[in-house]
């Protein structure tokens, strides 16, 4: 009952091709439909009327058949639709309706990379988003005006490892971070996004600018800084040992 009330105001406020998804992802995610709660149904509702205009546009183009019917509601529709479920930071779901968006847009045809798009975005945290989107230059630094030590500065620290553990970014080979790790300064850092960050980054958002983010790349390698060229002689030391000198 509650899963047709659902789809009723998918048909209502979107479409009959959303409410075609929303039903298939339904029946093809029985976990799901079981554990609707009042408050969870609640949450979606809310979340279906708020992005209404959104969710259109994903209509449109399920409508136009870029890809498969069967692709998108057997495999991606009960994804997505878990995640518009489940999700407990509203400000994320931007974030999941514009990857499913980009699916259609971007033709993209290969469930794994899609998928693991998706288990991405779920891992990541609202803050995370932030910061991430800072480090490609979309954004301003979230936490530019916490004191060192705060509480706050100090999660920033925690969410940089956490982007590096993801392979979303990587950082300069600088003695400093070597020392310190994610500890060291931004400037001795120097972080960039991965190929991998680069491709979810296009996925999630609309508004990065990748030739801007590469010319900036490589105007900030070009300043001075701690990266310290000695390591490659380090490296080939370490390869190519001197046999000791004894007195």
């Amino acid at each position: 009952m509650k899963n047709e009330k659902l789809n009723e105001i998918a048909k209502e406020y979107v479409g009959t091709g959303f409410s075609k998804i929303l039903e298939w992802s339904l029946d093809l995610a029985p976990y799901v439909g079981k554990i609707i709660q009042n408050r969870k149904l609640n949450r979606v509702e809310r979340r279906i009327k708020e992005y209404a205009e959104h969710l259109k546009r994903i209509d449109m183009l399920f409508a136009s058949e870029k890809l498969s019917k069967d692709y998108i509601q057997e495999k991606i529709g009960p994804i997505v639709l878990s995640d518009l479920l489940e999700e407990h930071e509203d400000a994320k779901i931007i974030y999941l309706l514009q990857g499913f968006e980009n699916v259609f847009i971007n033709e993209c045809k290969n469930e794994s990379v899609v998928i693991n798009y998706f288990d991405t975005l779920r891992s990541l945290r609202y803050e995370d988003v932030r910061m991430l989107f800072y480090l490609s230059g979309i954004a301003e630094n979230p936490f530019k005006d916490y004191t060192k030590g705060s509480p706050e500065h100090i999660l920033s620290k925690q969410i940089y490892s956490k982007l590096e553990r993801l392979y979303l970014i990587k950082s300069a080979s600088t003695f400093s971070y070597l020392e310190l790790g994610p500890e060291a300064e931004e400037t001795d850092l120097k972080p960039m996004l991965t190929p991998y960050g680069k491709n979810f980054i296009k996925f999630i958002a609309i508004d990065f600018d990748e030739a801007a983010y590469e010319k900036r790349i490589k105007d900030y390698d070009n300043t001075n800084g701690d990266v310290v060229p000695k390591i490659k002689f380090i490296e080939q030391d370490l390869k190519n040992p001197k046999p000791a000198v004894w007195g």
